[in-house]
């Protein structure tokens, strides 16, 4: 009770800076050349696992988190800055399950120097951004950043039409770097960003080296057992043809360098050049979509030579004038695998550091050595609410290479991925799940309550078989209270 008052006392006192802030912003937004912005968010999840099982582990718990963070920016002509606290805090984490987030939570912040028991509700606060934005007023749309900032890729500039943006959004951004938001700690990035942004295109180069987080509650701590994250390099340019040049077509070319020297195993240095192409228009009684997105990989990756890619396809039409206008969408993913893991080739597409929830909604496999097909309808019954289902059938690509895990760096000393055995089989799963996401349930005086629910079904194949005696289906379901101002 001691560690809820504390936490409760927290909140308030943030709610009562936020809403006094919002009058201040309002204010010197008026009657001065500058303008402050106060945020809040805070969401409230519990989530309720059963896993797949094999014997001596917890295939069935819940747990409930909590992620707060209160936001401070200032925006003037010539410079912007932006200073966000953010806290996490676990109640009731498993201490012996085999599988699922909760076991990450627990394990990952388990150890000397850390707790002895994250189970009992156990938290921690940091700063995640503190960034200044200079302009150039000699140039129009010139700008450089520095200092702790999230970046996603491919969201370095929205398009204007809704499909396309929602497409970049959550069919494009993140790949391969990405804050890991949906986590209870998330990510941000040290570094520079450059950005010179027109009408008609962006081009954005960004150099950076990343915090810890994720599933590692200690975020502002870069060093842990010998190890510092600043050792990971990431370079990342872009440039953008935006939708403003031709109408319902949004592209981007890009090339990302990753070089991970921190002294583990693996230590990739890799090198990636894609692109994307989205484009929609109107056709009949609604509109299509389509979606184009790949990746050339090459460097090394455990003192081997790395030779990778990867590329997604994706389709869809919207009826907009039917009742809940329903939007079907079919895609297909590729990631390459080892065939030979035994030769002086390393084949396997590499994620970077991405955020790995917006592919995976359950996170029990991630986009490396694995090929899937799914089929995807999203429903509007309301304004405030939308309604997306989604099937997938997941394969290994290469049945010699293995079943990876993970979503890039957490803790300083851990690589980020962990690979099981295939079996020398390739048939991973089917997954069937259901998100329902509402809007401002409820709202008064600025603040918002939204609701947010899912639930997913997966059926094990052969590979999970071969790694889970005992059980190999699995239920993930969530319920998360959202609360900004």
């Amino acid at each position: 009770m001691k560690d809820w008052s504390k936490y409760l006392s927290l909140i308030v006192f943030l709610l009562v800076a936020a809403w006094a802030g919002k009058g201040l912003a309002y204010t010197l937004q008026v009657d001065k050349p500058f303008k402050v912005n106060v945020n809040f968010r805070e969401e409230v999840r519990s989530e309720s696992w059963w896993t797949f099982d094999k014997p001596g582990i917890d295939d069935s718990y819940t747990f409930v988190s909590s992620k707060m963070r209160f936001g401070l920016g200032v925006n003037t002509k010539l410079v912007d800055g932006f200073v966000q606290f953010h806290w996490t805090q676990f109640f009731n984490l498993p201490d012996d399950a085999g599988f699922g987030t909760g076991d990450l939570y627990y394990k990952t912040n388990k150890g000397p120097g850390l707790w002895s028991d994250p189970d009992s509700s156990v938290g921690y606060g940091a700063i995640s951004q503190a960034w200044i934005r200079l302009k150039c007023p000699q140039v129009e749309g010139l700008s450089l950043r520095g200092g702790r900032f999230v970046y996603n890729s491919g969201l370095e500039a929205l398009p204007k039409n809704p499909t396309l943006k929602w497409l970049r959004k959550l069919r494009i951004s993140q790949r391969l770097i990405g804050g890991f938001e949906w986590s209870r700690v998330g990510r941000a990035f040290d570094g520079l960003q450059l950005v010179y942004d027109q009408p008609l295109y962006n081009v954005t180069v960004t150099a950076v080296h990343p915090t810890p987080g994720g599933f590692y509650l200690r975020r502002d701590d870069p060093t842990y057992n010998g190890y510092d994250v600043h050792d990971v390099d990431i370079l990342a340019v872009s440039a953008t043809l935006k939708d403003s040049y031709i109408d319902g077509l949004d592209a981007q070319v890009f090339y990302y360098y990753y070089n991970d020297d921190r002294g583990l195993a693996e230590d990739p240095e890799i090198h990636n050049i894609g692109a994307h192409l989205l484009y929609t228009a109107e056709a009949g009684p609604g509109a299509f979509d389509f979606l184009f997105w790949g990746v050339y990989q090459w460097g090394t990756y455990e003192g081997l030579d790395h030779d990778a890619y990867g590329i997604a396809v994706e389709a869809g039409y919207k009826f907009k004038d039917l009742p809940w206008q329903p939007w079907f969408r079919v895609g297909y993913w590729y990631g390459s695998g080892d065939d030979d893991p035994t030769d002086d080739d390393h084949e396997t597409f590499f994620m970077m550091i991405p955020t790995l929830r917006i592919y995976a909604f359950t996170p029990f496999y991630n986009l490396m050595n694995t090929q899937y097909v799914f089929g995807q309808v999203i429903l509007k019954p309301h304004k405030k609410v939308v309604v997306r289902s989604d099937l997938h059938y997941l394969q290994l690509t290469e049945e010699e290479d293995y079943w990876y895990l993970g979503s890039g760096i957490t803790r300083p000393d851990l690589f980020g991925y962990v690979k099981k055995p295939s079996g020398n089989d390739d048939d991973l799963a089917t997954m069937w799940d259901l998100s329902i996401f509402i809007k401002d349930l409820a709202s008064y005086n600025g603040v918002k309550l939204g609701l947010n629910l899912y639930y997913s079904h997966v059926w094990g194949d052969d590979v999970i078989e071969n790694n889970f005696t005992e059980d190999d289906d699995m239920d993930f379901f969530y319920v998360e209270a959202v609360i900004t101002f």
